[in-house]
């Protein structure tokens, strides 16, 4: 049997978020056959069937719809109530150690840990910027964000979002040159590039159709997304540059976007962190509150 009624409601929660069981297993940190055994229990003591499952997909019945949405307003003020009796015990209070790319951390998660911090005073944010991938348990990092395709086994990975990637320029650059027609005009246009400091090469642009463009030359180079942003905008050359660096700009028409029809699939973004028993209170709390923060955009 699941524990008790408290703990069956909070993974019959998270299973109404993921719609999947193993994605649930891995998010609360328990076996697949312990997600499946509460929400049978749930049901059976319910007498209502909750879900709709088959090989291919989990969906929530019309009545396990109604009862997520009364789930969660009783899971919400359970929550309350445990939050503020944890906030004077040890769990919560401490330290919470966060690592993320230098401008993704700076302009999108630094925000949301500012929000943190007022909702849990008790909790000490540490926030460690750099675009090398972080060992998590070597550094004594505790959660992790990172853009791209991440391959590491020893941690959960969760991926709240993906992230577009735009081919821009300023209005000032195009007053000089031909827009580009096709990928292939790009070898013939001043380039931004950006320095992957591991390989002391350019990194190189992806589109559709698993196509690369290797910028053989550049009117600016740096290692850094955000200076290569200014560069762009000072009129210096086209580059390719993450969604969140530009949707303002590109808004405001001080950017100007190009081959959109060749733009390449999303990148996940990441937020990961290791396998770590028991699994702190404070981490847990901040480690959710990303997650549901990056989810909504």
């Amino acid at each position: 049997m699941v524990q008790n009624r408290q703990e069956a409601l909070r993974i019959f929660c998270c299973a109404a978020e993921e719609m999947n069981f193993k994605h649930t297993a891995t998010r609360l940190g328990i076996s697949p056959q312990k997600v499946t055994r509460a929400i049978k229990e749930l049901e059976s003591l319910l007498g209502e069937q909750l879900f709709h499952r088959s090989t291919r997909s989990v969906k929530l019945t019309d009545f396990g719809l109604g009862f997520f949405e009364q789930a969660k307003i009783a899971m919400e003020q359970m929550n309350r109530l445990f939050q503020e009796k944890k906030k004077s015990t040890e769990d919560i209070n401490g330290v919470v150690r966060i690592t993320a790319p230098h401008t993704y951390g700076s302009e999108i998660i630094m925000p949301i840990l500012a929000e943190i911090t007022r909702l849990y005073p008790a909790i000490t944010l540490e926030l460690h910027l750099s675009n090398i991938h972080s060992d998590l348990v070597d550094e004594k990092i505790d959660i992790g964000i990172r853009i791209g395709f991440l391959h590491d086994q020893t941690c959960i990975v969760r991926q709240p979002c993906t992230m577009p990637f735009h081919l821009v320029a300023s209005p000032k650059l195009l007053e000089n040159m031909p827009p580009p027609a096709n990928v292939d005009d790009l070898a013939r246009l001043p380039i931004v590039a950006l320095l992957n400091r591991k390989t002391g090469r350019y990194w190189p642009w992806e589109f559709s159709q698993k196509r690369n463009f290797y910028p053989k030359s550049a009117a600016f180079v740096t290692d850094t997304p955000d200076i290569e942003r200014k560069a762009v905008l000072a009129g210096l050359g086209f580059a390719q540059l993450a969604e969140y660096l530009v949707e303002d700009h590109i808004a405001s028409g001080e950017l100007v976007s190009f081959l959109r029809d060749d733009a390449p699939p999303p990148w996940p973004v990441n937020l990961y962190h290791t396998h770590q028993t028991p699994y702190p209170m404070r981490v847990r709390l901040v480690f959710d509150y990303l997650f549901k923060k990056l989810s909504q955009g």
